[in-house]
């Protein structure tokens, strides 16, 4: 267990330097002056520093380093004079998890060949799995899909390049017993290999996204498999390739039995509320995922420890930084919500659970801003939005955002992010939700960072580190939400209403 008091007392004493140094900046009422950037700045490199340190272990849910960073946020929200925003008072929103890790499998084929062993690596639905006699259906990558529920009695056989572009999940709907990968690239295993292993994360008392087993092969017991049932690996691509649609069946059936560990996990989002000055006006809204992913990498690497700097230290630090400078201006006409939100990098998980049961309803919030891996682009960088042409929140967006005399773009290559990010939980629930970044905005600089440090160990603070771009983000994000949290500005459904009457 966390030594509490302890913890409590070195994080205060964090944020009393903090306040104590940013003194002066939050009297300054010209948001990106260079004395107020520069200070913006410091606070958010504290934030990433602290956060992305060794202390933290990578805030992985459920872990020691999870629970400090929780009471980071506290701290931090009760130094701004924020009230606990989740259910009767708390300033946590407790999240269960369930997760499910491979135990043993086995592959037989009745012929007095089987596979087994570490080679082996099964993701299955429950604590334990037994399929017989399933006929097996080899697929060329880019395979037709299938109707849903039509392949009832067989498995899937996918080679490497499939799973990596998401074919599997098309696989799942169609109803296969199981899915089968077969790996040649030894570093693709190990990369496949290593997300199964981490376990599958769901929440506690839901179904998993998907009961379909998927069933990882590495390159030599792939070499097995393609020979039990009759061909090498090289023949099955080159046969399914040819076939109309890509797909080749076999008639030799497959027995699978395979075990899994559970285990539950306890984590929670925190969530701080600032009241608002008109009652009854609605809700505006920030958060950003305080999770990562705590060790990764290859077991031998000499460094293991994920730090997420980027994803999303940064993004929490922006989001501290507004509600710090919202609250030392006054607040809002409207009640103004903070959330950092928890095992977003596991399926979005700590969102979901806030979205299923929230401690206020849902329709109060008329804008919500979601904040994650910003601290990539530089000053004066251009704004984008995950989320363009979902919400009424567009053109408001663009007015504050051009009139702070910042570039303004509709980029359509972050369509793709809208359901990879905490906002979804919220947007898929018609809550008017979009992320705003400068980081989205340079596709240069976001693509390499994906092709970088994204998910690795090199994901660390450095005094150089990058912070221009975030620190806009956060003048951006103050300047939103004084226009969306603002009654005289900002009313849901004006604009409907307008062009209704001119009809």
């Amino acid at each position: 267990m966390i030594e509490a008091g302890r913890m409590k007392n070195g994080i205060r004493g964090i944020f009393t330097a903090l306040l104590a140094g940013l003194a002066l900046a939050a009297c300054a009422t010209v948001p990106g002056s260079k004395r107020d950037y520069k200070a913006a700045e410091a606070a958010l490199s504290m934030h990433i520093r602290t956060l992305a340190s060794e202390a933290y272990g990578g805030r992985k849910p459920g872990t020691e380093g999870g629970a400090k960073t929780e009471q980071y946020l506290v701290d931090a929200l009760t130094g701004y004079g924020f009230q606990p925003g989740a259910a009767e008072g708390q300033w946590r929103q407790p999240v269960k998890l369930v997760r499910s890790l491979p135990g043993e499998a086995m592959i037989d084929f009745r012929t007095g060949k089987t596979i087994s062993g570490e080679e082996v690596i099964a993701r299955i639905p429950g604590e334990n799995i037994a399929l017989e006699e399933s006929r097996v259906t080899v697929f060329a990558p880019g395979a037709q899909q299938l109707p849903a529920g039509s392949q009832k009695g067989r498995s899937a056989v996918l080679f490497q390049e499939a799973l990596f572009a998401g074919e599997g999940q098309a696989m799942a709907e169609a109803g296969f017993d199981a899915i089968y990968v077969l790996f040649e690239d030894e570093e693709m295993f190990e990369r496949a290999a290593g997300f199964f292993r981490n376990g599958r994360w769901s929440l506690q008392g839901t179904a998993p996204v998907s009961d379909t087993p998927y069933v990882l092969l590495s390159p030599d017991a792939s070499i097995e498999f393609a020979g039990a049932i009759g061909n090498s690996i090289s023949d099955l691509r080159e046969l399914s390739g040819k076939q109309e649609g890509g797909e080749f069946q076999r008639r030799n059936p497959v027995w699978l039995s395979a075990t899994a560990r559970v285990e539950a996990v306890e984590t929670a989002n925190v969530i701080g509320k600032l009241p608002g000055k008109v009652h009854d006006s609605g809700a505006v809204m920030i958060l950003a995922h305080w999770d990562h992913l705590g060790t990764c990498g290859p077991q031998d690497a000499p460094d293991r420890l994920c730090n997420g700097a980027v994803d999303n230290a940064s993004g929490i630090g922006v989001m501290l930084e507004v509600a710090r400078r919202i609250a030392a201006q006054g607040g809002l006409d409207r009640d103004f919500y903070v959330m950092g939100t928890t095992a977003e990098e596991i399926g979005l998980l700590g969102a979901e659970a806030f979205a299923a049961d929230p401690p206020f309803p849902l329709p109060t919030i008329v804008a919500a801003f979601n904040m994650d891996t910003v601290a990539i682009a530089p000053k004066g960088s251009p704004v984008t939005v995950v989320g363009w042409g979902r919400t009424p929140l567009d053109e408001g967006i663009r007015k504050v955002v051009e009139g702070m005399g910042t570039r303004f773009m509709v980029v359509e290559s972050t369509e793709q992010f809208v359901r990879r990010q905490d906002g979804w939980a919220l947007l898929s629930r018609d809550v008017p939700t979009v992320l705003v970044s400068t980081s989205f905005g340079d596709e240069e600089k976001f693509n390499a960072f994906l092709d970088g440090p994204y998910h690795r160990a090199d994901d660390e603070w450095s005094e150089d580190m990058e912070l221009g771009g975030a620190t806009d983000d956060i003048f951006i994000h103050v300047a939103l939400l004084r226009h969306f949290g603002s009654v005289a500005e900002y009313q849901p459904g004006m604009m409907e209403k307008v062009e209704a009457s001119a009809q």
